[in-house]
C-alpha cells in the first residue's frame, strides 16, 4: 500500500478532523527565519557580543543564554537607532529589562513574514497546506506565517490569551509561546520558562482534551526537542501505562528527510515511552494533500461560530436575532452574516417547518413591510416578486399600498407614471393603479 494510501486509512478511524502541532521548521522551510539558537546568536552578533562566550557562560542552556543576552541587550540598546525609533509612543511596550531584546526580534520576524519562499516546491506544500481540513493548530512559532493561511481560524497568544479567551477547541490558533505580534508575550528567557511551567496545568488540560478528541500531528520539530518532551510528558503523565497505546493512532510525528525519495510512516516510541505513528518525508506534498482531501460537513471555522453564539446564548439567554431562511450553499461564503436557528424536537417536523418557510418566502410579507421599505428605501427585496406574488394578495384587502415605487422599480412606468403597454397587472394591482388623488383623502360624512 502507498504511502498516501496507508495515510488516508489512518485518518478514516477517527470521526475528527487533525490538530497541527507546529515548530520552527516550518518557520525555517517557508520564511528563512532562523531557530530558536540561531536568532540568539543573531541577535548576540548584532551587538558585538561572542555567540560562543554566552553558549558557555550558559553551560549550553538556550534559556539562561536568553536570559543573559537580554540583560547585556537592554543595557546596549538604548543608544541604537532602532530604539530611537521606536520609544517614541510605544512606552507601554518597555515593561521589564527584557522587552527591548524581545521588541527587537518581534520587529525582524514581522518583516521575515512578509518574505515568502519563492521555491516553487515549497509554494505548492504551502497552498496545499492552506486548503487542509484541519480543526485547530497549536505552536510554538513567534511569526504569523499560520494566521496569514488559515485567516478564519482564531488566534490566541500566550496562556494569558488562552486562559482569559473564549475558546471552543476548534477553528483555533494556540499560540503557547506567544507573537510577535505582543513582543512581551515571547516565551524567551529563563524567568520566562518558569512562569510559563507555572501556568502549565490549564495548558497541558486544554491540550489532553485535543488529544483525547483528535489525532494530532506534530510538524517542524524534532525528535530531540525538550520542549515540546517537556509537554508531551505532561499529558502522557495523565495516562496509566496500559492505556499509553490509546495515543500510539492519535500521534503523528512528521521528521522532513531531505534525502529520502519516499514518504513512510511505521510504528515507533519517542522520548522513551510515548507511542507514536512515525512519518518520514522527503517533502509535505502527500501529507498535505490527504488533509485536503479529508472532507467535513460543516467548515471548522464556521462550526466554531456556531459554537461560539450558543456559548453567548446560554450565558445571557438571549437571541438578539431573527429567523432567516437560508440555503445551505449559502452557509460557506456568508458565515459572518448568517444567524442561527436551534431548538429540538422530531426531525421530521423540523424538516416540514423548514419546508414551508422556504416556500412562504416573500408572501408573508404585510402592507407595513412594504411601508418601511418604502420610507427607509431599504431595497432589500426583489422588485418583480413583489409585483408578481406579494401585491395581488394585499390589494385586495388594503386601501393604501405603495404599488408605485415597486412599479417603477421594476420598469413598468413611462416617464409620465404611465403603465407600459406592454405590462398587465393583476385585477387588484390594477384598481389600484387606477386610483385617483380623491381616493387617498378623507371621507366626510
Amino acid at each position: 500500500m502507498s504511502f498516501k494510501k496507508n495515510l488516508e486509512e489512518h485518518f478514516k478511524q477517527f470521526e475528527a478532523s487533525p490538530v497541527l502541532f507546529v515548530g520552527s521548521g516550518l518557520s525555517r522551510r517557508y520564511l528563512n527565519i532562523n531557530c530558536w539558537e540561531g536568532l540568539m546568536q543573531q541577535f548576540a552578533q548584532h551587538i558585538g557580543q561572542s555567540h560562543i562566550k554566552l553558549k558557555t557562560k550558559a553551560n549550553g542552556d538556550l534559556t539562561k543564554y536568553a536570559q543573559l543576552l537580554a540583560k547585556i541587550y537592554s543595557e546596549d540598546w538604548w543608544d541604537t537607532e532602532e530604539a530611537e525609533h521606536l520609544m517614541p509612543g510605544n512606552e507601554e511596550l518597555f515593561i521589564d529589562g527584557q522587552s527591548p531584546l524581545k521588541l527587537s526580534i518581534s520587529n525582524f520576524i514581522k518583516e521575515s513574514s512578509k518574505n515568502m519562499t519563492t521555491d516553487e516546491n515549497l509554494i505548492k506544500e504551502i497552498d496545499l497546506l492552506s486548503k487542509a481540513n484541519i480543526d485547530g493548530i497549536i505552536t510554538t512559532n513567534w511569526d504569523v506565517f499560520l494566521e496569514t493561511h488559515f485567516p478564519k481560524f482564531t488566534p490566541f497568544i500566550g496562556q494569558d490569551g488562552l486562559i482569559t479567551g473564549r475558546s471552543h477547541g476548534i477553528a483555533e490558533i494556540y499560540k503557547i509561546h506567544g507573537c510577535c505580534t505582543k513582543p512581551n508575550s515571547l516565551v524567551l528567557t529563563e524567568n520566562d520558562y518558569d512562569k510559563y511551567r507555572m501556568k502549565n496545568p490549564y495548558l497541558s488540560s486544554k491540550l489532553l482534551t485535543m488529544f483525547i478528541e483528535r489525532p494530532v500531528i506534530f510538524l517542524g520539530y524534532s525528535l530531540t526537542d525538550q520542549h515540546i518532551a517537556e509537554i508531551l510528558e505532561d499529558i502522557v503523565n495523565c495516562f496509566p501505562d496500559s492505556s499509553l497505546e490509546f495515543l500510539q493512532n492519535k500521534l503523528l510525528f512528521v521528521e522532513w528527510k531531505p534525502e529520502l525519495t519516499d514518504s513512510s510512516i511505521s510504528d515507533s516510541v519517542i522520548h522513551k515511552k510515548i507511542p507514536v505513528k512515525y512519518v518520514q518525508a522527503p517533502n509535505y506534498v502527500e501529507l498535505f494533500e490527504v488533509l485536503c482531501e479529508t472532507k467535513k460537513r460543516i467548515p471548522a471555522h464556521l462550526f466554531r461560530t456556531i459554537k461560539d453564539e450558543l456559548y453567548q446564548l446560554v450565558l445571557t439567554d438571549d437571541p438578539k436575532g431573527k429567523l432567516y431562511v437560508r440555503d445551505s450553499e449559502q452557509l460557506e461564503d456568508e458565515s459572518a452574516s448568517t444567524e442561527f436557528v436551534v431548538g429540538y424536537g422530531a426531525i421530521s417536523m423540523v424538516k416540514k417547518s423548514e419546508s414551508m418557510m422556504a416556500s412562504k418566502g416573500l408572501i408573508g410579507l404585510e402592507r407595513l413591510d412594504l411601508i418601511r421599505d418604502a420610507v427607509f428605501e431599504s431595497g432589500k427585496y426583489d422588485w418583480q416578486q413583489i409585483i408578481n406574488e406579494v401585491l395581488p394578495k394585499l390589494c385586495k384587502g388594503n386601501s393604501r399600498v405603495p404599488i408605485f415605487r415597486y412599479l417603477n422599480a421594476g420598469n413598468m412606468l413611462q416617464n409620465n407614471g404611465q403603465l407600459k403597454l406592454d405590462h398587465i397587472l393583476a385585477d387588484a394591482v390594477a384598481k389600484k393603479y387606477d386610483q385617483q388623488p380623491d381616493s387617498f383623502r378623507s371621507q366626510r360624512w
